[in-house]
């Protein structure tokens, strides 16, 4: 039994979102700002227990706020006619109002097959169909008296004339009109459904929130204690011990001489947890070792601050505060504890939930890439270690690390480039390219890629993909000089060669991310044998490069690519960038080496004397070369150059006053560009 999808209306930037749920580990990645976090926080409005889940107008999106405001004025509308006596028209607005007063929605459909348990769902299961295995849930806050509240809206604005102000209106009284109800609703007919009380849905649907911004400090002091109070909680929801109810001064000294049995019982309770950290890699590491937990009796503090976490020093004599352990650790450590604590309390409850969720956000925040890796790595397995009940595990994260390990089949990609937030099964992405017909080998190098490179083009705002390490180097440079905007944005530069970017043409449509893609003009001479390289005037040249000739312009010959315009090197928010003369009448780059020639032959000829690759330069255009010279043999400079371009990067570093080759320079001015 497992939730499959979950449905989303009106809350906040998810204004209508459809988000399909892995059996075991669904990881949601995107951009900040996309919704990731109000996904996760929809749930725990809903289905949590807490206190401060409550909602407020600010969740609902901003255009249906706008929406209670219109249909205030037409309510006011509605009054006039009335007044005048044309109830007709008047009943007519009213209707209109009440359609514009929005509502939040979370419709979840579970699926569950005839070995499941059907107790704890029996009074969601609406149908009579022997076929149908699927139940829905739909959770809604909505205007109980939508009448009433738009008459109160209105009068409220009537009696406050111009100083009104609708929104803090709202604010104040969004509680007192707007209520939460849950309904089972027929998967085979809407019209059938079943109202639900709040206690009989979280009986069905068990959730735990472990949220990126714990209260966590590495002050050396014992004063922060999460981890220690986190071992209170997990340890009073273990422990029978019947003395808690106990009066605190009758048994002060005999708490004063039994810590040290404490400490043994202590180690008892937590040993299973402790050594369950060992999966995660902690103790391997010197000269982090795995915690103790010991009891400090503190006389009134019996049943609260009566834990501490401590680290064995280097010697193991002098015991450590747990201020002392790193901030990385100490989150693992956290983050491990409220997943076993669920799972148990899952297992402890009566009646037992169906279904459990637990929503981890960010995980990675103070890990390490290899934490972060190991995390991701070992955390469903873990989970399976401890409970046969399927708990579902959704992760939000900004890590590429997790990315790659997780495989795409798990990634859910929220996409914030349009109006509305759009959610993106990538399992659904690997299916429709399996079709294509290099699919599979596309799809391998992909996750090949994704595992051996930092790719985090899935957090990005826009994209680079570049060929080489001279690119690589030179880019942020290159972007300060001619593009300071993209400085201020969250750029994902890709080095994938000129045969490879064609492999992600599926992926950056999918993603729908501007991108620019730097690559080389790669002039061939057909009529040699191999098709050997050649200068770009050279008659009836081509290119080589795969990227122009099967993805941007789509031409084959150099001549028709120099002719390209700027449209034509454009594909919805994909543009391409090749070499191109620096002035009309000049000579072209066949290379970014060759091209950067050019554009800076005068200050080459200037500095030439300083190159660490001078000798190069020499062997092709003498000691004291001009400008002109160097510009009409860049392309004999670059060949020279070949199996030197990480050092002719450096030395293009380390001029002054050098420019951007023309070609990346108009790319990256589109990129800059929303």
């Amino acid at each position: 039994m497992r939730v499959v999808h979950a449905e989303v209306t009106n809350f906040r930037a998810l204004r209508d979102a459809d988000i399909r749920i892995d059996s075991s580990t669904s990881l949601i990645v995107g951009r900040n700002n996309s919704g990731k976090t109000s996904f996760v926080n929809l749930f725990e409005k809903f289905f949590s227990s807490s206190e401060d889940a409550k909602f407020v107008l600010e969740d609902l999106t901003t255009s249906r706020i706008a929406d209670l405001e219109h249909a205030r004025r037409l309510f006011g509308e509605a009054e006039q006619h009335a007044a005048a006596g044309d109830e007709e028209t008047s009943e007519v607005l009213r209707s209109k109002t009440v359609e514009l007063v929005p509502a939040i929605s979370l419709a979840l459909t579970i699926d569950y097959n005839e070995e499941d348990d059907l107790a704890p769902i029996s009074a969601v299961i609406l149908d009579l169909d022997e076929n149908c295995h699927t139940v829905r849930i739909v959770a809604t806050l909505a205007a109980t008296e939508p009448r009433k509240l738009l008459a109160d809206f209105w009068e409220a604005g009537k009696r406050a004339g111009e100083r009104f102000d609708s929104y803090k209106w709202l604010r104040r009284k969004f509680k007192d009109y707007f209520t939460a109800t849950y309904r089972a609703v027929s998967p085979v007919d809407d019209s059938v459904t079943r109202e639900l009380k709040p206690s009989a849905v979280r009986a069905i649907l068990a959730v735990r929130f472990i949220y990126a911004q714990n209260k966590f400090d590495d002050t050396p002091a014992d004063k922060t204690r999460t981890l220690s109070k986190t071992f209170e909680a997990y340890y009073r929801s273990s422990s029978t011990d019947e003395r808690r109810g106990r009066n605190i001064d009758q048994i002060e000294e005999a708490l004063a001489s039994a810590s040290t049995e404490l400490d043994a019982n202590y180690d008892e309770i937590f040993k299973p947890f402790l050594d369950d950290l060992h999966t995660f890699g902690l103790g391997l590491v010197t000269p982090l070792h795995a915690p103790r937990i010991v009891s400090l009796i503190e006389g009134s503090a019996v049943l609260r601050g009566s834990t501490r976490i401590q680290y064995p020093s280097g010697d193991a004599q002098y015991p450590l505060p747990e201020g002392h352990n790193g901030l990385g650790y100490s989150k693992l450590i956290f983050t491990i504890l409220q997943v076993r604590g669920f799972i148990e309390s899952c297992d402890q409850a009566s009646p037992q939930p169906a279904l459990q969720i637990l929503f981890i956000e960010e995980p990675e925040a103070h890990l390490h890439p290899q934490m972060q890796e190991t995390f991701i790595k070992n955390i469903e397995n873990y989970i399976k270690s401890k409970t046969t009940r399927n708990v579902q595990v959704v992760i939000t994260t900004h890590s590429s690390h997790m990315v790659a390990r997780s495989g795409f089949a798990k990634i859910r990609y929220f996409d914030a480039t349009g109006r509305d937030i759009t959610i993106k099964d990538l399992s659904t992405f690997q299916a429709n390219v399996k079709k294509t017909g290099d699919g599979k080998e596309t799809l391998r190098f992909l996750e090949q890629y994704m595992e051996l490179h930092r790719c985090d083009m899935f957090f990005a705002d826009k994209i680079i993909l570049i060929e080489g390490t001279a690119e690589r180097l030179l880019l942020p440079k290159m972007i300060a000089r001619c593009a300071e905007g993209l400085q201020r944005q969250y750029v994902s530069v890709i080095e994938v060669g000129d045969a490879y970017a064609v492999r992600f043409r599926e992926l950056l449509k999918f993603l729908n991310v501007k991108c620019l893609i730097i690559t080389d003009l790669d002039s061939v001479d057909p009529s040699k044998p191999k098709r050997l390289g050649c200068r770009p005037d050279t008659p009836n040249a081509h290119t080589s490069n795969s990227t122009l000739k099967k993805w941007l312009p789509g031409k084959d010959t150099i001549t028709s690519l120099l002719e390209t315009t700027t449209e034509g090197k454009i594909s919805n928010n994909v543009r391409v960038a090749y070499q191109v003369p620096e002035r009309p009448d000049g000579p072209c780059g066949r290379s970014f080496e060759d091209a950067f020639i050019i554009a800076n032959a005068a200050t080459l000829a200037t500095n030439l004397s300083s190159l660490a690759l001078k000798r190069h330069f020499v062997r092709t255009v003498g000691d004291n070369p001009s400008k002109l010279t160097i510009e009409a043999r860049a392309y004999d400079i670059a060949e020279n150059l070949r199996d030197h371009k990480t050092d002719f990067a450096f030395d293009a570093m380390l001029l002054n006053d050098w420019k951007v080759p023309r070609y990346i320079d108009e790319g990256l001015q589109w990129l800059t560009r929303p």
